[in-house]
């Protein structure tokens, strides 16, 4: 969305609550009432058993509204997010709930439509004595675990890593914010961005929070998600670089939007094409590069696509000198600065990320392929200023 001067506009006024959200809402006051009356009788009291009951009926109903199995709740700092979107409400039951959710370390909350009594009582006990509720089958309690690059999956990050070799980071009601969005945009398409913008909002606010020049970055979970790993990670790599030269607010978020952005074309490609181990025909590496123009095709359908995000998904594959590569481009151009930032990015974390048909790489590997690139491919100037950033913060 774009302002008066170009930039991103201030977020909307949200629109009055659907009946989807109504639900959504009624079902999370059913969760704060069936919690405060945990607290105040016996669980063999008739006041806890009608209070889970609606609890259950809550979820049913929830799940009958949107024509689903299951519900996702996400907490991201103090808000509630549904469908990538907060849950704006001043309702008295609303912050109980989140805290709740802070005190038992629960980031993410699914809840299936045949949840049974027993699984929906041991959810309000942990609940109310402040313990993680264990998942089962009906229940699915979620954190995601945050790895420097070139870690494996369970493995402690390196020594050193980033500035004083210390945590923190993004957190990860974050990541799993930006996981349900793309999960929507591959089965949907791009059928609006206010999710993605609310989200850069937040990658911006741990980028400027955090006590690392660049944050440790996210590992793959599964195969099926390996675009919206990559994405969060360039565009956490992009926001980090902004910031080293001085560039802040809307202009930064714009950015951070834009490298988030990068790749939605590949969300359109086949996976068994995006994941195939071995060298692609002809006919799948076509349709490979073709994300590049497709990704920029699906956003500038959008009337309130931001048009920086439109040129990097275009540009980010083209070489700074201006020698040919894809997309074919009538007259050869440097592409703009925010999709240098994104190439470099991009390139560094293909090679530091698990893929689906290989393990991770070292970030000296990443680095040394950067430095070959540099001057053809790369800015050489860009390209010396991330290896700073990376290697020393």
């Amino acid at each position: 969305m774009t302002g008066p001067a170009g930039g991103p506009s201030p977020r909307p006024m949200e629109a009055p609550a659907s009946a989807a959200q109504a639900v959504v809402e009624r079902l999370i006051a059913q969760v704060a009432g069936a919690l405060t009356t945990s607290a105040l009788y016996p669980p063999s009291h008739p006041a806890v058993g009608a209070a889970l009951t609606q609890l259950r009926d809550g979820v049913v109903a929830a799940c009958d509204e949107r024509r689903q199995d299951a519900l996702t709740l996400l907490r991201l700092d103090d808000e509630i997010v549904v469908d990538g979107r907060p849950l704006r409400t001043g309702a008295l039951y609303l912050q109980p709930f989140v805290r709740a959710l802070r005190r038992s370390d629960v980031a993410r909350l699914t809840l299936a439509r045949d949840l049974d009594p027993e699984e929906c009582r041991d959810l309000v006990d942990a609940l109310a004595a402040g313990r993680r509720p264990g998942s089962t089958a009906h229940v699915v309690v979620g954190q995601v675990e945050i790895a420097s690059p070139g870690s494996a999956p369970g493995e402690p990050p390196p020594r050193g890593a980033g500035r004083g070799g210390g945590g923190g980071g993004i957190s990860s009601q974050h990541v799993e914010l930006a996981r349900d969005v793309f999960a929507r945009i591959r089965h949907e398409g791009v059928t609006g961005l206010d999710p993605v913008e609310e989200l850069v909002w937040g990658l911006a606010d741990a980028v400027a929070r955090s006590t690392q020049a660049v944050l440790p970055t996210v590992p793959l979970k599964s195969h099926d998600e390996y675009t919206f790993v990559h994405s969060v990670n360039v565009s956490l790599l992009v926001l980090a670089q902004a910031r080293g030269y001085g560039l802040d607010g809307p202009l930064l978020h714009a950015i951070g939007v834009a490298a988030l952005l990068h790749d939605v074309g590949k969300l359109r490609v086949p996976l068994d094409v995006l994941n195939k181990a071995g060298k692609l025909s002809g006919n799948e590496w076509t349709t490979m590069a073709s994300h590049a123009e497709l990704g920029a095709w699906e956003l500038g359908a959008l009337a309130n696509s931001a048009p920086l995000s439109i040129l990097v998904a275009f540009e980010h594959h083209l070489r700074y000198d201006g020698e040919p590569n894809y997309p074919a481009v009538r007259v050869a151009r440097a592409p703009t600065l925010a999709s240098q930032l994104t190439a470099i990015a991009d390139v560094y974390d293909a090679i530091c990320t698990v893929r689906p048909y290989r393990r991770a790489l070292s970030q000296a590997a990443a680095l040394d392929v950067l430095r070959g690139r540099a001057g053809t491919f790369h800015d050489p100037y860009l390209v010396g200023q991330f290896c700073q950033l990376v290697t020393t913060g």
